[in-house]
């Protein structure tokens, strides 16, 4: 197999601070470079999708500020991997109509989404000794936020995943099973510790979330042994750790069962019975009404802001906590 060459190769860096853009095949993004010589080498980002804007405000506001007076290793934060789909305010890039977060690891000779998708693995992933996505609910959904990770690899990946998800401790804990095509599977097919923060979404960005990602942040930056000073005390961390991928799939979660109205009737961070009714979706036609039960009991975690659906569009997901 032929060594993919690095078009920015971190360890040749000088210590400090630096500006770059990864750039290839048409496809491209804005990274922000500390280095800081010898080290675990940590890797951030933001909009995977391109209407979720925590990550982004977040990393942008570390790009302008930190500035630390001593790293051992590099950190690399890019605030908008999916810059079509940003632009565009959707979740998808409009180029092709692809999900970035189920392109992964992608085909440089594929579409524009496949093809940014190999940038980020082959110039990124492949020079990181760990990994952290930043997603939310976007435009369309609301969320009770948390942070997970891939379950099931085992041995010293898994504990540092659990250990920096733990990190997060404003947030609960959601770990699920192997799903493909995600950012996290390319860290995962190269044994890489990961993980991802959802934070609320609804198109807007929570105060409350940015201070759950800072401390979380600072926090990983500590115990990786990046950052001088001392690890603060992290709070208890409700979690919920399987190994059904499909529990943490949330776009099979509750589908519209056809095009319609949706208007919702449980609350967000509630807990349901199975066959209690979420929401209902009236058709445009003036037909009846029809009515989603709760596919099982749990409290609801995501719940769908958007009233406009199209059939099979994820109304909410259950989680049991």
């Amino acid at each position: 197999m032929t060594k993919t060459k690095f078009l920015i190769d971190l360890a040749r860096l000088r210590p400090g601070f630096h500006r770059r853009r990864f750039a290839q095949d048409g496809v491209g993004f804005e990274a922000f470079i500390w280095r800081g010589g010898s080290g675990p080498v940590l890797l951030v980002n933001g909009a995977t999708h391109g209407d979720e804007y925590e990550g982004p405000t977040l990393l942008r506001q570390w790009a302008d500020k930190w500035r630390p007076a001593r790293l051992r290793g590099t950190v690399v934060m890019v605030p908008v991997l999916n810059e079509p789909a940003f632009f565009a305010g959707q979740r998808c890039n409009p180029a092709d109509g692809c999900n970035l977060a189920r392109s992964f690891p992608g085909r440089r000779k594929g579409r524009p989404t496949e093809r940014l998708a190999a940038l980020f693995d082959q110039q990124l992933l492949a020079q990181a000794t760990h990994y952290i996505d930043l997603h939310s609910g976007g435009v369309p959904y609301e969320l009770k936020p948390w942070a997970g990770y891939i379950s099931g690899m085992g041995g010293e990946v898994e504990r540092l995943q659990r250990e920096m998800t733990a990190c997060f401790d404003r947030f609960w804990c959601w770990a699920g099973g192997f799903l493909p095509g995600r950012t996290l599977s390319a860290a995962y097919a190269r044994n890489l510790p990961a993980m991802y923060v959802e934070c609320r979404g609804c198109g807007g960005v929570e105060s409350a979330d940015l201070k759950g990602l800072d401390d979380g942040l600072r926090a990983v930056i500590r115990l990786l042994g990046l950052g001088a000073g001392s690890a603060r005390r992290l709070r208890p961390q409700v979690s919920r750790i399987t190994t059904n991928a499909d529990e943490t799939h949330l776009q099979v979660h509750h589908p519209a069962p056809h095009d319609g109205l949706f208007v919702p009737r449980a609350r967000l961070d509630r807990d349901v019975r199975r066959g209690e009714v979420i929401g209902s979706v009236l058709a445009l036609d003036g037909k009846a009404a029809t009515e989603v039960p709760a596919v099982r009991a749990g409290r609801i975690v995501m719940l769908r802001r958007q009233r406009s659906v199209r059939r099979g569009d994820a109304l909410a997901a259950l989680a049991p906590i």
